[in-house]
């Protein structure tokens, strides 16, 4: 079979991927690298490669409530805000984030460069929809204009993700089992 003749979810089949022949991203001071995207996983998890410079991060409250995502920092520092809770990552940690919890994260250093992973995947197809093409496989340029406040409400209010603020998102359910977590 070639990966032509391949289905849209080819599950279990083997692959390997480059970030120098993955589409490359630039939106939020972040150059994103998608590695690994749902359709070659059969929808088990994605892998996102990222550089983003100081000042920059998922500033926003926000919560993933059908995907687990997880942070390894290779390279900088990272502050977040996990379930009201403040974490600091430096290179070597790994930073698991469970579905369901408000979370958000800043770069605290000049540069960070993370892998960040999604199970199941989808949020892949967030950025490749509303971030720009990079040009060159390198920070943005530091006067690249923000998102448009559309585009903002776009990324924090889809199926993969939710503004901490909406009333539906913050709730602690746990969707794999239907139970409450905590009574809220």
């Amino acid at each position: 079979m070639t990966p032509g003749e391949m289905s849209a979810l080819a599950v279990n089949l083997p692959f390997r991927t480059s970030r120098d022949e993955a589409p490359a991203f630039w939106m939020y001071d972040i150059l994103w690298v998608p590695l690994v995207e749902g359709h070659q996983t059969g929808g088990s998890f994605s892998v996102i490669e990222q550089w983003m410079r100081k000042g920059s991060g998922a500033l926003v409250p926000h919560v993933h409530h059908f995907s687990d995502e997880w942070f390894y920092i290779l390279e900088g520092g990272l502050t977040f805000t996990v379930d009201g809770r403040t974490v600091t990552g430096s290179p070597g940690d790994s930073i698991w984030v469970a579905r369901g919890t408000v979370h958000n994260f800043v770069v605290t250093s000049e540069m960070c460069h993370v892998l960040n992973g999604y199970t199941p995947a989808g949020f892949e197809q967030v950025i490749k929809h509303l971030a720009s093409p990079a040009e060159r496989r390198e920070l943005p340029p530091a006067d690249m204009p923000k998102p448009d406040d559309r585009t903002i409400t776009l990324i924090y209010n889809n199926f993969w993700s939710a503004e901490a603020g909406l009333g539906w998102a913050r709730t602690r359910d746990d969707p794999r089992s239907g139970r409450r977590v905590d009574g809220v």
